[in-house]
């Protein structure tokens, strides 16, 4: 049994990351010869391959069903007239302005009556009916559950594609998300008849709301409510670099370990219950009762995927347990995780669906074979110490992999957080929900009590983060699955002979140097910042950031966000220098941030940064250096200092032999004009396009000047300012340059040498069967025409 769901698991999950799915006829020809296999054979292998290609045509049809209701990306940013529902409350924001997000469901779409059909053409083939993120920039939002006519403009969800970085896109998709936009004239929006709230959701949505502001009162009422229905939009980004650091994240998230702790309480009180009905049998009262309270609490988690694993898991060993049938700890696991990939055979890309089942299985691994009444009644500290110290060690690798760090204090800090919050916190907080209608003064002094007591762990927490920071260990494929080997080693029985020697690996793995460039060499790679710029620069011993990209009123910054993830992922602690070229928010906002969390060297500006507290020196007067054979240089641009904006940027070039690179900030037409009379060499292989592809830089003269083979354009996809300009991307195609762009292959890095400047990777490019439009190193001389062909 564990052999054909094993293979069908394996099916799901190769489908779920795999870069195109294959067609129906080829679906149909596999499952149909499958099925002729195993009738012929009737064998465990014969019936394996066949849930194999059963799981595969089935994942690959789901997949064609999602991909049919994402907004066509040839339409790019578009407007529409819809007619939504929306699904979940709307949620105060903090951007540039003020405004509400909330999601909502298409119920109708037509291309706006204002647009050439032209310019919005919906094809046959699009559904139009998928969930949406929709902002809403005014007051009084629309309400749950209400449904209203109005202007949409609408684009698909993209994410930073960059080392480290979380993908917002492949998130969005992942979760449902069909597209997001934003509501045009909401005055003007037409409210129909609302459906009666009578779904599951909006049950839900209306508990969550009338306990959450009984909730409110409270301190630490954000945390209560994340505790109690997992809803965590309340928990600012202060107390979740709390819980990152302390390694007490998963807390917070309602899932295995919450749903196991209700389900001994429900156990526990049906045994008691049952114990006064005469003839009962206390154990499958004890078990049914246990499985209600275990689904009532995922019903009020909103059946998350961590919960849906435990909840499925309890289900199948409970249900066993009713029926007196044998089902092994293994049995019900691998059915926890088929049945969650059936249901969403896209969980696999969200970290809750990895670490979750990671985090179960090292526990059975590490403890199979051992008589249950060894880690029961008086062995129970013995087993909470081993079962931390194993969650902790089997999931370093996962946690490497992405990119979430390790904190050193995670093991001491979870053996108490872990009981004070399941044995005293979270039955005062359930004793509350239960007495709210009942006895509300009773419930206050519940949620009262629970209150005292986060504020005694969320204080020890606090202290604990700020004196002991995460540690990140640069981690590439090889090594992941080095590491893995070593901590299953370890996590083998007592007496395995040698198994000393997976420790000597796994230390030899977090000592080992991080690859770097070798001497005479650089890797320049430009970051994925979004409408921005960031351009990381490592030489063999040396690292220098170009910028830095933008923030956000929200307090978003692509520091944290992308280059901090980066330098992470690289395994760089420390800035050697740092150039704002100049002041503009998409090249300088996210400094700030940069600087807080990174040491950084020497700092380097184009114009003085008011938000930036650390001395500068200006760029604007040359200035030659070299390091480990590389040379570095900033250009003069006529060394006139009261230059402002645009033309303050820092021109700096860069060579590794006969090899050269250019950084041009967003100098426009006369700066270049200013640096092609001033004589100094300015031929580059490799040119990051001035001003993000604008037309007011990029003038055909500085291109002969500098003569380019490769550019890069970093902007956004869709972006308002259309970057880069289309008489641009002409300019470069005449001069036979090569272009790449951080909107289509996300992250690039050339390796730079004697030899010349190679495309040594990137980080985008259509990793997934839904990135359609993804673009190849190969295909890297079209770019510029695709850009504006409605790719």
């Amino acid at each position: 049994m564990l052999s054909w769901m094993t293979a069908a698991i394996v099916g799901l999950i190769a489908v779920a990351f795999a870069s195109a799915l294959p067609s129906y006829v080829v679906l149909g020809l596999i499952c149909f010869l499958s099925v002729l296999l195993h009738i012929a054979l009737r064998s465990r292998l014969s019936a394996s391959w066949l849930a194999f290609s059963l799981a595969v045509g089935y994942a690959s049809c789901y997949g064609y069903w999602r991909v049919s209701l994402l907004l066509p990306e040839g339409l790019k940013t578009s407007d529409f007239t819809a007619t939504v529902e929306v699904t979940t409350v709307p949620e105060p924001r903090q951007g540039f302005t003020s405004y509400y997000q909330f999601d909502a469901n298409l119920i109708a779409l037509a291309c706006g009556d204002d647009l050439p059909d032209k310019k919005c053409r919906l094809p046959s083939s699009y559904s139009g009916f998928g969930l949406v993120q929709l902002n809403w920039y005014a007051d009084s939002p629309p309400q749950f559950g209400s449904v209203f006519t109005a202007s949409l403009r609408l684009r698909q969800a993209h994410g930073y594609q960059s080392p480290g970085a979380f993908d917002y896109g492949r998130w969005m998709f992942a979760s449902g998300y069909s597209a997001r936009g934003y509501v045009r004239n909401p005055e003007m929006s037409v409210y129909l008849n609302s459906k009666p709230a009578s779904s599951f959701n909006s049950v839900r949505q209306g508990i969550v709301d009338k306990i959450g502001r009984h909730l409110e009162k409270y301190r630490h009422g954000n945390i209560m409510k994340a505790l109690l229905f997992a809803d965590r939009s309340d928990i600012g980004r202060e107390q979740w670099q709390v819980f990152a650091r302390t390694g007490t994240n998963h807390l917070m998230a309602i899932s295995g370990m919450h749903i196991g702790i209700v389900l001994a309480w429900g156990f526990f009180i049906g045994r008691v219950f049952g114990a006064l009905l005469p003839r009962a049998n206390t154990l499958v009262i004890g078990a049914y009762i246990a499985l209600s309270f275990a689904f009532g609490y995922a019903a009020l988690a909103g059946f998350s995927v961590p919960t849906k694993r435990a909840l499925i898991m309890a289900m199948a060993a409970l249900i066993a347990f009713c029926l007196q049938r044998n089902v092994s700890v293994w049995q019900a696991y691998i059915t926890a995780m088929l049945l969650v990939l059936i249901i969403d055979p896209l969980a696999p890309h969200r970290a809750g669906f990895t670490l979750s089942f990671a985090a179960v299985g090292v526990l059975l691994f590490a403890f199979q074979g051992q008589r249950r009444s060894k880690q029961l009644g008086s062995h129970f500290a013995k087993s909470l110490f081993r079962s931390q110290w194993v969650v902790l060690l089997g999931l370093i690798p996962l946690l490497m992999m992405w990119g979430y760090g390790i904190s050193p204090v995670s093991f001491p800090v979870n053996l108490l957080a872990i009981p004070l919050l399941t044995v005293l916190i979270l039955p005062l907080l359930f004793c509350g929900l239960l007495l709210i209608g009942l006895a509300p003064s009773l419930a206050d002094r519940s949620w009262r009590a629970a209150d005292y007591l986060l504020d005694i762990l969320m204080n020890g927490l606090t202290l604990t983060a700020g004196s002991f920071p995460q540690v990140f260990v640069p981690i590439s494929m090889f090594s992941f699955v080095l590491m893995s080997i070593s901590v299953l080693v370890l996590l083998l029985p007592r007496g395995t002979p040698a198994k000393w020697l997976a420790m000597v690996s796994l230390l030899c793995l977090f000592l080992m140097p991080p690859s770097r460039p070798s001497v005479g060499s650089a890797w320049v790679t430009t970051l994925d910042v979004g409408q921005g710029l960031s351009v990381l620069v490592q030489t063999a011993t040396k690292t220098l950031i170009y910028d830095v990209g933008p923030d956000f009123g929200s307090g978003f910054n692509t520091a944290d966000a992308v280059v901090i993830p980066a330098l992470r992922r690289f395994g760089i602690d420390k800035v050697d220098i740092l150039v704002i070229s100049h002041a503009d928010r998409d090249h300088a906002g996210a400094a700030p941030a940069l600087l807080k969390e990174i040491d950084v060297a020497e700092l380097r500006v184009g114009e003085n940064l008011a938000e930036v507290n650390k001395d500068a020196l200006a760029c604007a007067r040359p200035h030659r250096w070299k390091w480990d054979e590389v040379d570095f240089e900033f250009l003069n641009s006529n060394g006139d200092r009261s230059l402002t904006g645009n033309n303050a940027s820092c021109v700096l070039r860069l060579s590794s032999g006969r090899t050269s690179l250019l950084l041009t900030g967003d100098i426009e037409k006369s700066i270049e004009g200013k640096l092609i009379a001033s004589g100094q060499t300015l031929s580059a292989d490799v040119l990051i396009a001035p001003h993000h592809g604008s037309n007011t830089s990029s003038s055909i003269e500085f291109l002969r000047a500098v003569l380019p083979s490769k550019v890069v354009f970093s902007a956004a996809r869709n972006n308002r300012y259309g970057h880069p300009a289309e008489s641009v991307t002409q300019r470069y195609t005449q001069l036979g340059t090569r272009c790449w762009s951080t909107a289509y292959h996300g992250s690039i890095r050339f390796r730079l040498d004697e030899f010349g400047a190679a495309l040594d990777k990137m980080w985008g490019g259509g990793r997934y069967y839904w990135q359609i439009d993804g673009y190849s190193p190969e295909s890297g001389e079209e770019i510029c025409s695709k850009l504006h062909s409605g790719h």
